[in-house]
C-alpha cells in the first residue's frame, strides 16, 4: 500500500480553508491608525475635520516623537493657529467572545480614553475585523491673537542741536 492511501489528508485542507474565512475575527496586532483632528473655532462650534492613516514604527505603539510630530503637523491650518485641546483615543479591544454581550449592552465597556500625558501609548491587540474602528481623535480650539499691552514710548526734547554743559560755580 501506498503511504497516500493510508494518511487521508483532504479534512485537514477542508478545516484550513474553513479556517480561513474566520481569521478576520481572531486577534492580531494593529501596524496602523486613523488619526482624525477636529478643529473648533472662537465661536465654539466644530469647524473642520481631517482623517488620515499613518502607519505605527512599532507594532501597536504610538510613541512620543510620532505624537508630537502629529500635533505639530495639524496645529496650523488654512494660515489659523490652534492649541491643542485634549487627545482621545479609541481602542476597540474586546475579544471574539466578548461582542455578543458588548451588542447586548455596550455599556459596561470603556473603549474611548482620555490621554492625560504626551507619552508613548500602547494599543491592546484587537480583532483585526475591527482594527479600522481604532482612532486618534486630537482636538483644537482656535488660538485667539493675544492683545498684548501698548507701551508708551517717550521722547526726550533735544534742545535745537545744542550741547547741554553742566556750569561750575
Amino acid at each position: 500500500m501506498n503511504e497516500e492511501d493510508l494518511f487521508d489528508d483532504t479534512w485537514i485542507n477542508n478545516f484550513e480553508s474553513e479556517d480561513d474565512k474566520y481569521k478576520i475575527f481572531y486577534i492580531d496586532e494593529m501596524s496602523n491608525i486613523k488619526v482624525n483632528c477636529l478643529y473648533i473655532n472662537k465661536n465654539k462650534e466644530l469647524e473642520k475635520i481631517t482623517e488620515k492613516y499613518i502607519n505605527l514604527k512599532t507594532n501597536n505603539k504610538l510613541e512620543k516623537g510620532e505624537l508630537i510630530k502629529l500635533i505639530k503637523d495639524n496645529e496650523k491650518i488654512d494660515k489659523d493657529r490652534y492649541k491643542l485641546i485634549s487627545i482621545l483615543i479609541y481602542n476597540f479591544n474586546l475579544e471574539n467572545t466578548e461582542l455578543k454581550n458588548f451588542l447586548k449592552d455596550n455599556k459596561d465597556y470603556d473603549l474611548l480614553k482620555k490621554l492625560n500625558n504626551i507619552d508613548d501609548y500602547i494599543f491592546d491587540e484587537s480583532i483585526k475585523y475591527f482594527q479600522k474602528l481604532n482612532n486618534i481623535f486630537i482636538i483644537f480650539n482656535a488660538e485667539e491673537k493675544s492683545k498684548l499691552p501698548v507701551t508708551k514710548r517717550i521722547k526726550f526734547k533735544i534742545n535745537n542741536g545744542r550741547t547741554r554743559r553742566k556750569r561750575v560755580i
